[in-house]
């Protein structure tokens, strides 16, 4: 095979093949000169696993283990990681595993209090835990409660990653996003075929939030509201949006103005 080398234009896209996929990026990546790391490597760590996997462990840059193996997660970490399948009852083949120099990072934590939590450190990134899954039907499982359409697996995976996408964005200033925004922003990301401003809006009334809405709605209906609300009716940008400092009341004292003209 003839070695694939950088071609100095600041981008690897001349080192992708034309018709990608992972038989031929993981050759590609074994060929590959783009950068100093081939001189002292053993070998490429390619990622394995399941490739519709509907979730996706990346970790840090490989390790001494790794380096030997070329498999990823073989080391301490990867033993962890085993076992913390093992208790959640997910199959590693059912997800793909790989190890990169990035920074989101989705792992499974068996008991946490929260279905997930996102750790967002700041403009770094950080990890985001979801208690459990079944990738069959592709429902959140927490503590034996199964959930169902819209908080699917999917949806959840969404919500928290999009936590740490925005802290990545905004960095420090997420500590003064408004919770309406840090909360109504990921689930309106995630939710699948959600409604219409005014479909959401008539659904949910006057009614306060409750266990039923929720389970319906999504976990922040009424947050999702006020995000649909200034981001299809207003025509916000998703910036706009991450730099507004109004409270709930303001928010909704602005939505429910605009109603009535």
């Amino acid at each position: 095979m003839s070695q694939l080398s950088f071609d100095g234009d600041d981008t690897a896209e001349a080192l992708i093949p034309e018709r990608p996929n992972l038989e031929n990026l993981r050759e590609a990546a074994a060929a590959c000169k783009a950068c100093p790391l081939w001189e002292t490597g053993t070998q490429t760590v390619f990622g394995e696993g399941s490739p519709q996997a509907e979730v996706v462990f990346v970790g840090e840059q490989p390790g001494d283990r790794e380096d030997i193996e070329g498999r990823p997660f073989v080391g301490p970490a990867g033993k962890l990681l085993d076992e913390a399948l093992v208790e959640a009852r997910i199959d590693r083949s059912r997800v793909y595993v790989t190890n990169a120099d990035w920074r989101q990072r989705l792992f499974f934590l068996p008991k946490p209090k929260a279905w997930g939590l996102a750790y967002s450190l700041s403009s770094f990134g950080g990890p985001a835990f979801l208690s459990g899954a079944d990738f069959d039907t592709g429902r959140v499982v927490h503590w034996g409660y199964v959930g169902t359409p819209p908080r699917t697996l999917a949806w959840l995976c969404a919500h928290e990653l999009t936590h740490i996408i925005v802290g990545e964005h905004v960095g420090l200033a997420r500590f003064r996003l408004p919770q309406w925004v840090w909360e109504g922003l990921p689930d309106y990301v995630g939710i699948e075929n959600r409604q219409s401003f005014e479909e959401l809006r008539d659904a949910l009334g006057d009614r306060p939030v409750d266990i039923p809405m929720m389970i319906r709605y999504g976990s922040y209906p009424r947050y999702r509201l006020l995000v649909t609300f200034f981001l299809e009716r207003k025509g916000w940008s998703a910036d706009q949006l991450l730099q507004t400092r109004l409270t709930e009341d303001e928010a909704t004292a602005i939505m429910r103005a605009d109603a009535k003209r």
